[in-house]
Formats: C-alpha cells, structure tokens, sequence
C-alpha cells in the first residue's frame, strides 16, 4: 500500500494539541499521509517542534497560517481582529467581505511572515503554506499569502476546487486558483476533501497533482478520528487500504465506475 507521487494527503493542524500529533504521526508510520501543515502560534508549539525532530518520518511540511484562534506571534497592533485575552476572533477575521487598509495589510503580512519564521527558527524546513480554516482563500487575504509564497519559493494551497452549489463561490475561486497557477506557485491541480475525491467527480489524472484534506486525532479512548469532518480520515484510509489508487488515476475514470468493475472482477465465477 503506498500513496501515488501524484496524490498530496496532507494532515493539517500538527501543533494543535498532544492528541493530534501523535495521530499524525501514526498516519505517517502507516503510509496514510504523505503531508502536514504546522500551527505556530499555539500552546504546543515548542513540544511540537521536539516531537517532529524526533520522528523523522514526519515530513512535507507547511505552515499553517492561523488567523481564526490563539494569539498572534508578531507585535500585531490591529486590536479590531482580537478578542478582549488578546486571542484571534474568527468572528473578525473570518469575515466573507472586510476591506483592509494599509497598515492593516501590512500588519497582517507582518504576522504570516512572523509565524513562517517561527517554524524557520526552530529548523523546521518549510516547503507549503495554507491557512487555519482556508482564512488565506478570503478576498482580504489571498494576495498576502501569494506575496509570501512567491517570495520565500513555498507552495500555496488552492482554494477547494469543486462546485458546492454557488456558482459566484465557485468562479470566485477559479479565479483566485487561477492567479495561483500563474504564478506557478499551486501546491497542486485539484484541492479536494476526502468525500468529494471519493465522490470523484472530476476524472483525476496521473499526470496532475491532486491535495487532500484530513484532520487525524485520536479520541479519548485512542479510536483515530477526523477531528473536523469526523468520518474523512477513516474513509480515507479504508480506501486507500481497499484500492490501487495509482490504477483508478490512470484509467482517469470515476470511482462508481471503478467500484462496478471491482465488483465485477471479484465476483465468483
């Protein structure tokens, strides 16, 4: 069982808390992930940085940006996107519509370069950047973090690239994607959740480069969930665990259609 070059599983949230390290780590000691993105702002910060030193196997690492919860890392003066401890108001920053002037964008561009840094410093090689709850996708943001991307040569995650029902949210983000892809900076061709890959709308090719999204922890009693969509990393592995993705890529046909012929070829004679 292996992961194609082609396909990205990138488990985001390392430096979340205990729980979700240790998750991801088991994910990759598995051959289930092949990537991860680290919060530098957050309490387990200094413990995470240990613990990836310590488990090489933990590897593909971007940083993830996080404008939605804990405090900022830079001397961040704009008061307005904080809550009264200090912390990060998603309420503020997660706003679909906010104008930003400059100072504000400065300081903003600031901390996404503050948090880089702070996984730099501690020798953690950097090779993507993507954003705490896709923060980084909003029209207030997404030219911060290319400006970053392009400057310190790191990938940037797409936004989601399949049609959830609006046509202006969609063509939103072919745009954006679009300017991403320009520039040469895409981390890949498609950035898709584990159900709309297994749904597979789209045929993914083996010549193109296809992200998904998992958020592994482990619960209380050390069941291995999906911390944010609870069933994705489960189905994600009983997938790849049940099929030869590299088959169904370059047959470039939909998963209903590979589920049908496997049926058929495991069928008795």
């Amino acid at each position: 069982m292996s992961i194609p070059s082609q396909i990205i599983v990138n488990a985001d949230d390392i430096g979340l808390k205990p729980s979700v390290n240790k998750a991801i780590l088991y994910c990759f000691e598995q051959g289930y992930i092949n990537s991860t993105s680290l919060l530098t702002n957050m309490d387990y910060f200094n413990d995470t940085v240990e613990f990836i030193h310590q488990n090489r196997v933990i590897q593909n690492i971007g940083l993830h940006v996080n404008f939605a919860e804990g405090k900022p890392v830079s001397n961040f003066a704009q008061t307005q996107f904080l809550d009264a401890e200090g912390n990060w108001d998603i309420n503020k920053t997660g706003k679909l519509f906010t104008l930003l002037n400059k100072e504000t964008k400065t300081a903003f561009l600031n901390e996404i370069n503050a948090q880089l840094e702070r996984a730099l410093t501690a020798k953690i090689k950097i090779d993507h950047i993507d954003s705490h709850l896709h923060l980084h996708t909003l029209p207030a943001f997404y030219n911060l973090f290319i400006n970053v991307a392009k400057y310190h040569n790191l990938k940037l995650r797409l936004a989601q690239t399949y049609r959830e029902g609006s046509y202006l949210k969609f063509y939103y983000r072919k745009y954006i994607n679009n300017r991403i892809k320009v520039l040469g900076i895409n981390h890949s061709e498609y950035f898709v959740t584990v159900e709309e890959f297994l749904k597979s709308h789209t045929n993914f090719s083996a010549e193109r480069k296809v992200e998904i999204m998992v958020h592994p922890d482990f619960d209380a009693n050390g069941e291995l969930f999906d911390h944010v969509d609870v069933n994705s990393t489960g189905d994600w592995i009983a997938y790849l665990t049940q099929n030869d993705l590299s088959q169904h890529l370059v047959a470039r046909l939909p998963f209903s259609t590979m589920v049908k012929i496997q049926e058929v070829n495991n069928s008795p004679n």
